[in-house]
């Protein structure tokens, strides 16, 4: 007769098991970016023309939470919560805007080139309305100039 052993199944099972926490422990661990300081860029709703977009953040109260504020055109400013996601996914909602809109804010980071890049969407009388965006880490346009001597302001 026949004797079954599962030992070596449930070893086998045992690693596999192992390797999946392992994995999903080493994806939970993403590091923190620091997203404090002042970004431009621009975004484009569609249908629309495109809007230059100005914002401040600062660092959140929890690791990977940014704050602060973002002005759309130079007149809608709204309230910035952010959060960075595994996969250099980052989600950013937008609260307290002047026109009364919660927009909700999809984007990828490229820490390399401090960007982030991606797709929005708000609600407006009962239509979803939707665009791209893009912002850029970098100096506010007041002092886009001060590493260059002969451009900068008196």
């Amino acid at each position: 007769m026949r004797r079954l052993d599962s030992g070596s199944g449930t070893r086998v099972a045992a690693l596999g098991i192992a390797l999946l926490v392992g994995t999903v422990a080493a994806l939970a661990q993403t590091t923190p970016y620091d997203f404090t300081g002042d970004w431009t860029g621009s975004a484009t709703q569609t249908g629309e023309s495109p809007v230059t977009l100005v914002a401040d953040f600062m660092a959140g109260t929890k690791p990977k939470t940014f704050t602060g504020t973002l002005t759309a055109g130079g007149m809608d400013q709204c309230t910035v919560n952010g959060k960075q996601k595994p996969h250099k996914k980052v989600t950013i909602r937008l609260t307290g805007c002047n026109n009364g809109n919660t927009i909700v804010v999809h984007g990828k980071l490229d820490p390399t080139a401090q960007t982030i890049t991606g797709h929005f969407a708000f609600n407006k009388k009962g239509k979803v309305k939707r665009g791209t965006f893009m912002l850029a880490r970098g100096a506010s346009p007041s002092g886009a100039f001060l590493d260059d001597p002969e451009r900068s302001a008196p």
